[in-house]
């Protein structure tokens, strides 16, 4: 699957996440040394020195779109589960509730109890994820 970020390498996976992208060069071996980090071909943006790696792959327009639909769609589903987390409270929270916690009827993926969730009496924020693989979980 596509990580369809514009202008990111389809192998890069982050500094912080070891010295070799996914498709295994070392980012040592194609940084510009004068400028490091900023010169990696993975991001063109940083690639200020004109840097080259044989193995860099940018996504395609199709791919880029394809992941935006993807990422819409996720942000659709956490605002249908949120929603229903408040309606189920009995709405939105305000100054001196207390915290609260439980589990409904995922909305997204319709899964009965899978939605666990808890409210902070402090500001109100909601944290919560679905036990269903790949539905819905977020931390405000």
């Amino acid at each position: 699957m596509s990580r369809g970020r514009k202008g990111w390498c389809e192998h890069y996976r982050g500094l912080a996440n070891g010295d070799t992208c996914d498709a295994g060069v070392k980012y040592a071996d194609v940084t510009d040394k004068t400028t490091k980090p900023h010169s990696l071909p993975c991001i063109k943006e940083w690639n200020t020195s004109g840097v080259v790696c044989e193995k860099c792959i940018y996504p395609t327009p199709e791919q880029i779109a394809e992941r935006e639909a993807e990422v819409n769609k996720r942000i659709e589903g956490i605002g249908m589960a949120r929603k229903a987390i408040v309606e189920s409270l009995g709405g939105p929270w305000k100054r001196g509730m207390g915290g609260a916690a439980g589990q409904i009827t995922c909305p997204v993926c319709q899964s009965h109890a899978s939605l666990k969730f808890s409210r902070a009496g402090y500001n109100g924020h909601i944290h919560a994820r679905c036990s269903t693989e790949n539905c819905v979980a977020w931390m405000e």
